[in-house]
């Protein structure tokens, strides 16, 4: 898949010959048609003008809204094309009976949101959400059916935000692609609770959102103090996609980095059905609320009359269920097709994601096995050293839920197999586990707004996403920092594919997400190149622990970025020079006393061979400490030597209980 930033990225060469100044230039702005390029063959506009009759209707609306210029011309745009029956039915439910008596706001919603400057054929799709928004910067979704043709077979249907079924996929154009729908496609304009409240599978489960006023919590969606920053001031700017970027390299890569034009707050819920509470025995909210106290106050819950206390009973068991961050079936963990080829050992460990939710002091733990499904709290694998120990709650799929759009303007919601708990006995047991936490989940921020999971479709397309200080939650950092999370490559010698990197004379401090369980806990972190680079702009960082409102201790003496993994202050070999697994063995306990660890031998990256085969992918040890589950924890990360183009990338905190790096199985190696 491509998009449409392919064009303006040959601008960037341009730049450097413009003293002091900037090309202007705009996609939906300005409206030419014709002055951009000549083409040969069909537009997303002539495919759609060349059948009048069925889309005459749906030409209208792009035409009031501005955009269809654009659709003549040039870009790469996916339009969604409502057929003029679709059309009818729409205008028909809001009580008019011809497109004309549309405002030319409707029609602008109509159109923008059919359209997305990017190309998605549906060969390359996966349940969940649409990899880039459409022009209304909302996220579709995309799902698959199956339903019986008129020859009696079944057949597979495409669906647009679960009502709308695609009836002509994938019609190439010279600037798209266009796919044909039977209905107009309506994204619900209300808050996730209130889009919650519509379904009727749920009653319950809603009740209890309301009685504890966790509804309150879920309806922030843009923050109106938030202004992106002038790009002037950073580096060298172009307009790019109707967007100012600057231009920056990290390593070999040259990219261009945007920040968030908004920042918004979204959410995701993970709701049980009526069914599921009837089946275990809970037929009511008054039922909910006394199965809360046995599960979360041994039957004795001081807090009981007040549902609103986040000691509560009922509180715990709802805000467990909330993340603050929105989560699309195919985004709860990677997904993209390209990330899993080079993910070695399915079968011995589980992609996953760890999320802290709405619960304080909670955490939670979404898997992707090899069969496909995705579960919360789930531990082990079909051939991990116990197998598979707890299966997990278990998240229907998309293809599941075919009657109900569960998007709202703020988030969406999924729903589940078994009731989901944060007990102690789940904490104990499923959860008493290595944490290996994507950098790119420590914010709700880079989750929000779009950064984390973007791929690059092309080479031309290295896009990166910058954080304002002050607005990226559980990170903050000094004046001079720059923060940029990079987008998803199969090229990166980085665990799945993700990056962020930390420029300047940086100074960020980082809040982990909250432990299971009170123990001693080793942290590490890892990133190809982070311990093991030959690149100058690596430098020497201090990295600092702290509990709560304590002061920061420093992790052993400054650590060098530029160590190969063959300097002898790492002493890193590779396993195929050593004799067996007791030469392998040894090598590990000499690389831990110098404070590292090989990397995982799950995934590939670049190149050939797994990352664990690299002497430049390291993982750094940086404390062991005692963790108590209900306080908060912060890594800190300064630059020690003044350098304003160093940079810091790194990929993954891990966060390992005693009981598994010291265990009486030994620590996997994936």
């Amino acid at each position: 898949m491509k998009n449409s930033k392919n064009f303006f990225s040959t601008l960037a060469v341009a730049v450097s010959v413009i003293a002091g100044g900037f090309l202007q230039i705009s996609c939906l702005d300005e409206q030419h048609p014709g002055s951009y390029y000549t083409f040969e063959g069909e537009t997303v506009a002539s495919f759609l003008e060349n059948r009048e009759d069925l889309f005459s209707d749906f030409i209208y609306c792009l035409k009031e809204s501005g955009v269809w210029g654009e659709m003549r011309t040039y870009g790469e745009h996916t339009c969604f094309a409502p057929t003029n029956e679709a059309m009818k039915t729409f205008l028909s439910e809001k009580g008019i009976s011809s497109v004309t008596q549309l405002t030319k706001e409707e029609c602008d919603t109509i159109a923008k949101t059919h359209l997305c400057n990017a190309t998605f054929y549906c060969k390359d799709l996966q349940d969940g959400a649409f990899p880039y928004p459409n022009l209304l910067d909302r996220y579709l979704t995309y799902s698959t059916d199956s339903a019986i043709n008129e020859n009696g077979a079944f057949e597979v249907v495409y669906k647009v935000n679960t009502l709308s079924s695609i009836i002509e996929r994938d019609d190439t154009v010279t600037n798209g692609v266009v796919h044909i729908v039977d209905r107009v496609v309506v994204p619900s304009n209300r808050f996730l609770p209130d889009r919650m409240e519509e379904d009727p599978l749920i009653t319950i489960f809603n009740a209890a959102l309301a009685l504890t006023q966790m509804n309150d919590s879920l309806i922030a969606y843009m923050d109106p103090t938030y202004v992106s920053p002038a790009y002037d001031s950073l580096l060298i700017c172009f307009k790019q996609t109707g967007r100012t970027a600057i231009r920056y390299s990290t390593g070999y890569e040259t990219e261009n980095g945007t920040f968030p034009d908004k920042r918004y707050f979204k959410f995701t819920a993970f709701v049980e059905p009526d069914s599921i509470f009837i089946a275990n025995g809970i037929n009511n909210l008054e039922e909910l609320r006394k199965k809360a106290e046995e599960w979360y106050a041994n039957g004795h819950d001081e807090y009981y009359d007040d549902p609103t206390d986040r000691r509560n009973s009922l509180n715990k068991f709802v805000s467990y269920h909330l993340l603050p961050m929105e989560l699309s079936y195919n985004q709860l963990t990677t997904s993209q097709d390209y990330i899993k080829t080079n993910f070695v050992t399915w079968d011995a460990i589980d992609i996953e994601d760890w999320y802290e939710t709405m619960m304080p002091h909670s955490v939670m733990r979404i898997s992707y096995p090899k069969s496909g499904d995705r579960f919360i709290n789930r531990k082990g694998a079909t051939k991990a050293a116990r197998g598979i120990e707890f299966k997990g709650v278990r998240i229907w799929s998309p293809a599941e839920r075919t009657d109900f759009d569960q998007t709202a303007l703020n988030g969406q919601y999924h729903l589940l197999d078994e009731i989901l708990l944060y007990t102690d006995e789940v904490r104990q047991n499923n959860l008493n586990t290595r944490m290996r936490v994507m950098c790119n989940t420590m914010s709700p921020d880079f989750i929000n707004s779009g950064a984390r999971g973007r791929f690059r479709a092309t080479e031309s397309d290295r896009y990166t996403t910058g954080f304002k200080k002050g607005f990226c939650k559980n990170v903050e950092y000094s004046d001079e920092t720059q923060l940029w999370v990079r987008y998803r490559d199969q090229s990166f010698s980085c665990f799945l594919g993700d990056e962020m990197t930390i420029r300047g004379i940086y100074d960020v401090t980082f809040r982990l997400p909250p432990v299971p369980n009170d123990g001693t806990y080793e942290i590490r972190m890892f990133e190809c190149t982070l311990a093991g680079s030959d690149f100058s702009d690596r430098g020497v960082v201090q990295i600092y622990f702290k509990e709560g409102d304590g002061e920061f201790q420093p992790c052993g003496i400054p650590v060098d970025l530029t160590l190969d993994g063959n300097n002898p202050k790492v002493g890193w070999i590779a396993d195929s020079e050593l004799s067996g697994e007791g030469e392998i063995l040894a090598n590990e306990k000499a690389m831990r006393n110098r404070g590292y660890m090989k990397a995982m031998d799950s995934y590939t990256g670049s190149g050939s061979g797994n990352l664990r085969e690299r002497s430049d992918c390291l993982r750094k040890i940086l404390t062991n400490d005692y963790m108590y589950a209900n306080k908060d924890y912060y890594i800190r990360i300064r630059l020690v030597l003044d350098n304003p183009t160093a940079v810091c990338p790194f990929n993954v905190i891990e966060i390992v209980p005693k009981s598994v790096y010291l265990g009486e199985i030994p620590e996997d190696r994936h």
